[in-house]
């Protein structure tokens, strides 16, 4: 009865149902309640019509996330599950119990591939106006991860847990990596492949460069042929899309999803973002000089300084747009090209917008200037952060900046060093 009366729902009514109770004030976390409806409503009813087009090209985005999937499924159907089971059934072997920690430990890396989904991909998505399914993905997401590292913590306590605890906390682990897998390929992908160009796709790749993968290597660079670069002039949006468009102009309006929905934010052709097609080179622009109240430095001595410093900066403008980071090798925070031009808020998850957005409140309103926060990050790094707010002289707000510093070596100093040995 359920499936017969929602197969002929599409991929497009779904997210105009998902944005329209978003405007209406529902929290996008609540939705996550409906997501696997959705999706279990999509196992039988997308037909081949709706299917995504092979990206088999190796090193395509697209193909890169299927391949990382096909791993984390045989990872978790031919492993992890089957090896639970014979832990269950003979828990006196420690092989058995090894092999789960180590199963739970390779699963937990999945968390490279939904960062790069979080930082690639989803603003790709909010470039064309499909915001969405990115805020309730993103929640999911993390809730993902808060179950892969229960189960990691159970079967690694002394003395282990109820073995019914660790089964439980295993297989809905699994059975949501498994939802979320079959989330991105039949509902998120198909999105993308309405209204993505090969530009885009380039741009993302580009961006992955400096990322990590799941239980895969690095695949190859891969680049858009001459042909499909002189198609992106002739595609036209989707009807998709343009209703997408259309519902995203309209939700622009509305302060809970805001003003991150633009309508040159959703041309693709004014996107505000870096992209092979947007950027400007003025010729001998690196060599010349910027000048400073207490100095000058060319464009390549500025760009070199500030990549040296032990901070990874990144500025939010006045409008709460990402407009610049430094690009640090191996950050603690990555950050793609992607991001620039978007919305603050479009970038976190769900559950830290709130903080984030008292941040922004507080610093236009002026009544904060400064706010910290430090902590452990993956039980190694002790990070500490400062947004600061920045002004001209005349006290007019230019937008935050945000600087993440490794602290662990510094807190560790004692005595003194006044010469360099």
């Amino acid at each position: 009865m359920f499936n017969e009366t929602f197969e002929h729902v599409d991929v497009a009514e779904i997210t105009m149902a998902e944005r329209q109770l978003i405007a209406n004030g529902l929290d996008p976390q609540e939705i996550q309640n409906l997501c696997n409806v959705h999706a279990a409503v999509f196992k039988g009813a997308i037909s081949n019509d709706s299917q995504t087009p092979a990206f088999e090209k190796p090193g395509h985005p697209v193909a890169t996330m299927k391949l990382e999937n096909m791993v984390i499924t045989s990872l978790i159907e031919d492993e992890l599950l089957p090896v639970l089971k014979k832990w269950q059934q003979d828990g006196q072997n420690p092989t058995y119990l090894e092999r789960m920690r180590q199963a739970l430990k390779d699963l937990a890396t999945i968390d490279y591939h939904y960062n790069r989904k979080e930082s690639t991909l989803f603003p790709l998505m909010d470039k064309y106006g499909i915001t969405a399914p990115p805020q309730v993905m993103w929640g999911v997401d993390d809730k993902i991860r808060d179950l892969i590292k229960r189960a990691n913590s159970l079967v690694n306590q002394e003395p282990l847990p109820d073995k019914y605890e660790i089964e439980a906390a295993v297989e809905e682990a699994c059975k949501e990596v498994t939802e979320m897998i079959f989330k991105e390929e039949a509902i998120m992908i198909p999105m993308l492949d309405e209204v993505a160009k090969a530009s885009d796709w380039q741009l993302v790749r580009q961006d992955e460069e400096e990322m990590r993968y799941t239980l895969i290597s690095k695949p190859i660079m891969w680049r858009p042929t001459t042909e499909e670069l002189a198609q992106d002039a002739n595609k036209e949006p989707s009807e998709i899309a343009q209703q997408l468009n259309e519902m995203a102009k309209n939700l622009a309006r509305q302060e809970e999803l805001d003003e991150g929905l633009e309508e040159e934010r959703v041309n693709s052709e004014g996107s505000e973002k870096s992209s092979p097609q947007t950027q400007v080179v003025i010729p001998g622009l690196k060599n010349a000089e910027i000048s400073f109240p207490s100095g000058k430095l060319s464009l390549t001595e500025l760009t070199a300084v500030l990549k040296a410093l032990p901070l990874e900066l990144t500025f939010v403008d006045k409008n709460d747009r990402v407009k610049y980071f430094t690009g640090n090798p191996n950050p603690l925070f990555p950050r793609t090209r992607s991001v620039l031009g978007r919305k603050v808020f479009n970038c976190h998850p769900p559950r830290a917008l709130p903080y984030v957005k008292k941040i922004f409140a507080d610093f236009h309103a002026g009544k904060e200037t400064k706010v910290t926060r430090w902590f452990n990050l993956h039980d190694s790094v002790f990070v500490y952060i400062q947004y600061l707010a920045l002004h001209d002289e005349a006290g007019n707000y230019l937008g935050c900046l945000e600087t993440v510093q490794d602290i662990t070596d510094l807190r560790k100093l004692t005595g003194e060093r006044r010469r360099v040995e």
